[in-house]
């Protein structure tokens, strides 16, 4: 069903990359919208010069079913981000970000099951509390291609990817809590 051998390649490029950073500062941060969502989350930011970090977050949902909906996914998004303020991970920023996310949803009497691909831009703001603390606000669009099994509830699920496209979406969301490890 999942590309899983695509997805644990885009892990290990993505830890080579991160080992790679040699980086003053780390942050640790969570998205407190996906946890609202019952999406537990995590993320890393390496500080990579005065303007720029790397952003690497990820997600997943277990559930099989939340009332009336099943949504069972898991994700995976790295970012480029340039901070205007000349200090990293405070204030202003934009970034270039990557989405790549497997999903088994159910909506009304349709399920769908496969994966997504693709990036976009995004913005946002981190508001300093003190020397190792801030709230940061995030939102980005882009592009994602998606393959995927669509069937009815009820009826076997086809034996090869059925449905394919590309949607504009919202690819980031957040109001994250981060910690600044120095």
């Amino acid at each position: 069903m999942f590309n899983i051998c695509r997805g644990w390649l885009l892990v290990v490029g993505l830890v080579v990359c991160a080992g790679t950073v040699h980086a003053q500062r780390i942050a640790v941060k969570t998205n407190a919208l996906y946890w609202a969502a019952l999406t537990p989350n995590m993320g890393f930011e390496f500080t990579l010069s005065r303007h720029f970090t790397l952003n690497i977050e990820g997600d997943f949902s277990p559930f099989d079913k939340i009332g009336q909906y099943g949504i069972k996914h898991g994700s995976l998004t790295p970012e480029v981000r340039y901070w205007f303020s000349g200090r990293p991970q405070t204030r202003h920023f934009v970034g270039v970000a990557g989405m790549a996310t497997m999903y088994d949803l159910q909506a009304k009497n349709t399920r769908h099951s496969g994966d997504a691909f693709g990036g976009g831009v995004t913005y946002g703001y981190s508001y300093v509390l003190n020397r190792h603390w801030s709230i940061e606000g995030t939102v980005g669009l882009g592009l994602l291609h998606r393959s995927e099994m669509k069937y009815a509830c009820g009826t076997p699920m086809p034996d090869e990817i059925n449905h394919r496209g590309i949607a504009f979406a919202p690819i980031k969301l957040g109001i994250s809590a981060v910690y600044i490890i120095k």
